[in-house]
């Protein structure tokens, strides 16, 4: 039985000799509702708000960076103090450990701050000083302020008994060590580890380019994080560490480079391992296929030039959101062999199957995939033996990865940390460790690789799915600088393949690669960082524009002069000054006929003069004859005052637009208007393809666990209401454009929507602008089709990816909503290449949305 505390100690306090530890929960003092001080257990508001903290011993209080004061005079126990002390030498340290969800955190001892943190920074290990053992109280006072989305809470607080032996003669890690063999009980093992048992220690600093705190604040955290960890390697040899990414390495090149210095010195020391792979931590299923290429090759050969003595075969992306199926055909291209995240361990619903598997794509390539242990962990010993357990049953191996080091926000490894586990290193009942490189450790499950599972679909992360469509403006511009860049990169092909044009500067994809971090292109920073990337965008935009136009002049002068005014398959003249209009088509695409708004005026290509209509918007629509493959075409325009008024000849006109009634078609495609809007599509065989009218849709959400992430899965169960004027109204309705508006309102939100039809054109424009003033709401554009389609397919990052439109299997259940790069469709037959054929239908994306499907609908955020 333990003895009763001493005269004068605190209710709670037991024996040196049964316990090494002291829980203090329950002795911390804070303000009550009625103006005195009690318990902070005790206080109403966590277990009326957050019952299921309370059942858990939690100290909690509100969210919205609220300030929470906590106090406590922490006596050293007698039979504590007594047993330390009645000694020759001190046989034990006594540590304050704390636990905390706060946006800040500081611990104050004496009135004297010893110790700060954050949401990130959220565990300390405070070692107590030589006056408590002598028997003088500490006045702790911890002031912690609550996250501004979520509430706060002292998760643990608790005094640990350490012994300076490792020997331990006292037993002061006796209660452990029953822990650590009930653990290896529970899973069926020996209670002593096996010989073949342990943990591989790699130090680890996650940070985030950019999330709750802006870009410059990241370059400061790297230089903390990277000079404490020098440091640390000075005194504890064993210490191994390992960072990515490229672009941060880049930076330091630029800006610190003693500090590169050192680090390159560590790496050819073996004791610092750049984990790059791609050039940031991007965003994975949001951008386009040519720049998940690119930033793969980017990282590596930054990687190979900065660091050539490593080999740099390994993609190491621990916290993005999801993985497109194309990604291991993409890496693979660029020579990574091993992919590692963490993220899917989040899994809302399903907990992914594997922990060490080979990831597929459609091509048969394939990437060794690691699922890491936890990031931001510390050197627990019961924590880590939890997890090496787990990952034993899941892989059959007993050796697991480890990587203590705070995260997020940069941080590393602490001396706190690295004594914790140099304790437990010299305890038999622990797995023992090995501290060494990534590298090191995948080069032991190479051999494993023959023997893994398969799998051949996307990583979908089951969470973070209202991503695609949070920060529309950020996927705007990702998508428009994504499409200049490629634009710009093959005019430049172009115009090399003529010959010895002056040489142009590279296309630099760097701004753009930079903002696809996971944490800015879906939106899920603070508004900082958007406010502050918004004139990054527009000087990336510009730089690609110049560059890209320049390109063009090149080429098609070289053209000119060497074909007599031929540039691709269908030229005419070089531009003057007088002449300096060209339609350049850059990508090998069939021939069709294209209309334009141009200025106004007489426009010919050649002797021909083109089919016309004035503009309601201003300008003129301009049908251009149809260019085959990659090509360009010259145009000469006569200004209106100089025009000869003759009507464009219809005989040109490529199946021009006819509006009869409330109908309209191209004879490539029809629509009807009518009280509810677009009531009806019908294709070229006149098959109708909807049941009802489009479904323009508002729910309220308030997500599941974060407003900038999360859609709620029963959104559709809380419908609000969104009221159009009267009926949709003909703006236009010549040969070459119709097109109508709609106007209304979703709530306090003025709404306007466009649709138009271009003669030659097989689709059906659709814009839709919101004056947006509200919030917790959801906008969806949902198609009840005519005829059931059992599959739907979405372009996404490395390709397609197609799913059936009724779930077979509770995984795909919880695939309810998918990101759609810039196509998806439904029908009854769908390929690799999307869906096709008659009487399916295709919606084409203006950047990434999140899309989902029923069998008898569709559904597009908006």
């Amino acid at each position: 039985m333990p003895e009763a505390p001493a005269a004068g100690q605190p209710h709670g306090i037991e024996t040196f000799q049964s316990r090494s530890r002291w829980d203090l929960q329950p002795l911390w003092q804070c303000l009550q509702p009625d103006g005195t001080t009690g318990p902070a257990l005790a206080h109403p508001w966590g277990a009326e708000h957050r019952p299921d903290w309370t059942r858990r011993g939690l100290v909690i209080w509100p969210r919205g960076g609220l300030w929470q004061r906590l106090q406590l005079t922490l006596p050293c126990p007698e039979p504590w103090r007594l047993h330390q002390w009645q000694r020759s030498a001190a046989v034990a340290r006594a540590r304050l450990v704390l636990r905390w969800w706060a946006e800040q955190a500081e611990l104050r001892v004496d009135g004297e701050r010893v110790h700060c943190g954050d949401l990130f920074d959220t565990a300390c290990r405070w070692p107590l000083p030589e006056r408590w053992w002598q028997g003088e109280p500490l006045r702790l006072e911890l002031i912690l302020r609550s996250p501004l989305h979520d509430d706060g809470a002292l998760i643990h607080s608790r005094l640990e008994l350490e012994p300076l032996d490792p020997a331990d003669p006292a037993g002061l890690l006796a209660e452990t060590r029953e822990a650590l063999v009930a653990l290896r009980r529970r899973a069926g093992d020996s209670p002593d580890p096996s010989p073949a048992a342990g943990f591989h220690v790699l130090g680890h600093a996650h940070l985030d380019l950019a999330w709750l705190w802006p870009v410059a604040d990241t370059w400061q955290a790297a230089e903390r994080t990277f000079d404490s960890v020098l440091g640390l390697m000075e005194r504890f040899p064993q210490l191994h560490f390992g960072h990515s990414t490229p672009a941060l390495y880049a930076w330091l090149q630029l800006q610190r480079p003693a500090l590169m210095a050192r680090i390159q010195a560590a790496v050819a020391a073996g004791r610092f391992e750049p984990l790059n792979g791609p050039w940031v931590e991007s965003d994975c299923v949001l951008i386009s296929t040519a720049s998940l290429l690119r930033q793969f090759q980017e990282g590596q050969w930054f990687s190979r030039a900065s660091f050539p003595t490593l080999r740099h075969d390994l993609a190491w992306l621990p916290d993005s959101f999801g993985f497109a199926a194309g990604l291991p055909a993409v890496a693979a291209a660029t020579g990574v062999r091993w992919f590692c995240t963490h993220k899917l361990a989040w899994n809302a619903d399903h907990p992914f199957p594997h922990r060490l598997f080979r990831w597929r794509s459609r091509d048969g390539s394939e990437l060794l995939a690691l699922m890491t242990a936890p990031i931001g962990t510390d050197g627990d010993p019961e924590a880590m033996e939890g997890y090496r357990l787990e990952w034993q049953r899941a892989t059959g191996l007993p050796r697991a990865l480890w990587l203590p080091g705070v995260g997020d926000h940069g941080g590393g490894p602490t001396a706190e940390m690295l004594e914790q586990l140099a304790l437990w290193q010299g305890q038999s009942v622990a797995a023992p460790q090995r501290h060494g490189s990534l590298r090191d450790y995948l080069v032991e499950l190479d051999p494993l690789a023959g023997q893994l599972p398969v799998w051949r679909d996307e990583l979908y992360l089951e969470l973070h799915r209202g991503c695609p469509t949070t920060r529309p403006d950020q996927k705007r511009h990702n998508r428009t600088l994504e499409r200049l860049l490629r634009e710009a990169e093959l005019a430049a092909a172009l115009a090399g393949a003529w010959g010895s044009a002056p040489e142009a500067p590279a296309i630099d994809w760097r701004p753009l690669l930079f903002q696809q971090f996971h944490d800015i292109l879906p939106g899920t920073s603070i508004p900082e960082v958007f406010e502050q990337a918004e004139p990054q965008w527009r000087a990336a935009r510009r730089a690609a524009c110049r560059q890209r136009d320049g390109a063009l002049h090149r080429w098609l002068a070289m053209a000119c002069d060497r074909s007599d005014g031929a540039a691709g398959s269908a030229a005419s003249a070089a531009p003057t000054p007088a002449q300096p209009w060209w339609a350049v088509q850059l990508q090998p695409l069939r021939a069709r006929s294209r209309t334009l708004r141009l200025p106004p005026g007489c426009w010919r290509a050649g002797d021909l003069t083109l089919p016309a209509q004035p503009a309601a918007a201003g300008g003129q629509w301009v049908q251009l004859p149809a260019l085959e493959g990659v090509a360009a075409l010259s145009l000469r325009r006569r200004p209106p005052n100089l025009d000869s008024g003759a009507d464009s000849p219809a005989e040109h006109l490529s199946h021009p637009v006819v509006v009869t009634g409330s109908r309209c078609s191209n004879g490539l495609l029809g629509f009807q208007l009518g009280t509810g809007g677009l009531e009806q599509l019908w294709g070229a065989d006149r098959e109708p393809l909807l049941a009802g009218p489009l479904q323009w849709c508002r729910y309220r959400d308030q997500g599941e666990f974060w407003d900038a992430w999360d859609l709620a899965a029963d959104a559709r169960q809380h419908p609000l209401t969104w009221s159009w004027q009267g009926s949709p109204a003909w703006v236009e309705r010549g040969p070459l454009c119709a097109s109508f508006v709609w106007r209304g309102h979703c709530g306090r939100s003025p709404v306007r929507l466009e649709g138009r039809l271009l003669a030659g054109s097989p689709w059906l424009e659709l814009i839709l602008r919101v004056d947006w003033r509200q919030r917790h709401e959801l906008l969806r554009l949902e198609v009840p089709l005519a005829r059931s389609a059992p599959r739907w397919a979405a372009d996404t990052s490395g390709g397609v990816i197609e799913r059936p439109s009724e779930p077979c299997t509770a995984r795909e259940w919880a695939r309810w909503e998918v990101s759609g790069d810039q196509l998806a469709g439904l029908g009854r037959r769908c390929g690799d290449q999307g869906v096709a054929g008659s009487g399916d239908l295709a919606v084409l994306l203006d950047g990434p949305q999140g899309v989902s499907a029923r069998p008898g609908s569709w559904a597009c955020r908006c």
